[in-house]
């Protein structure tokens, strides 16, 4: 399968892009409830005005949604080499140079937004950093997915195992970690908030992290470019208060940037499980 997978993955970053962009056209039109789900979402967000602009916005998204499926695969079946030519244009790159000069560990930030997964793979390429993930039912997808990310310098950690006291020592040690902020925690691992103006329960870990190590919060977001012409990496510092309300409106800002490649399919104001 792993061969499989890697021989259709292997085609040009425009292909992959092509194929994604009909496969989220396919879900747009023939899965109702990603329909409803992308549609709702964007429409309370209200980032636009107007109903052609709204409709025009989630067409949109839905091919976004579907070119972040496919190049996924693409980016973690991809070499060092290859990740460095996706990656067209980093800015604010000296951040993490300035942090990492006065020897402190880091923590990158990724909402479900562009490529989330091209920013650790090309930051791992010359520094370690542990990825936060939440682990899948399915035996298979965790498999592909430890395959896809465990490479170079990066380390996936399963946070509902000994994750937490890794990724403490990692920080401790002067490296970096990464975690997706806008992942619905369980149920007493959170705080509500409020995000796009819906009721949201976000994770209570970065609040802790800082805490107990005073790492520097940095936010990551892998923007798509054209349309098979790679991505721009671009760093945000974060120096408001550490609270979930305010990180929350931190995502919200650079969802705005470029809100057609938000993953707004994603349960983002699901109710915790308990």
């Amino acid at each position: 399968m792993i061969v499989i997978l890697k021989l259709l993955f292997s085609l040009p970053l425009l292909i992959i892009h092509l194929l994604g962009c009909f496969l989220g056209m396919m879900m747009y039109f023939f899965d109702a409830k990603f329909r409803e789900r992308v549609s709702k979402n964007i429409k309370e967000a209200k980032i636009v005005s107007g109903k052609i602009e709204t409709k025009n916005l989630i067409v949109k998204n839905s091919m976004h949604i579907g070119m972040a499926l496919m190049e996924t695969f693409t980016i973690w079946f991809a070499s060092s080499t290859k990740i460095k030519k996706l990656v067209k244009k980093t800015i604010n790159w000296d951040l993490i140079e300035q942090q990492k000069s006065k020897g402190r560990g880091i923590i990158f930030l990724t909402p479900h937004m562009g490529s989330f997964e091209i920013t650790a793979q090309y930051y791992g390429i010359d520094h370690p950093i542990k990825v936060m993930f939440k682990p899948s039912k399915r035996e298979w997808i965790n498999n592909l997915m430890f395959y896809g990310r465990n490479k170079n310098h990066v380390s996936p950690v399963n946070i509902e195992m000994s994750g937490m006291k890794q990724i403490l020592k990692s920080l401790k040690n002067g490296e970096a970690v990464g975690i997706l902020p806008d992942q619905v925690p369980p149920e007493g691992h959170g705080a509500w908030s409020k995000f796009f103006n819906q009721r949201v329960y976000s994770m209570t870990l970065i609040e802790k992290l800082h805490k107990l190590t005073q790492a520097p919060i940095i936010f990551a977001l892998g923007r798509r470019k054209k349309i098979g012409a790679g991505f721009e990496i671009e760093l945000f510092s974060y120096e408001d208060e550490v609270t979930v309300q305010s990180i929350d409106q931190f995502i919200e800002k650079i969802v705005r940037t470029a809100p057609e490649q938000y993953l707004w399919n994603y349960r983002r104001y699901k109710l915790p499980k308990s």
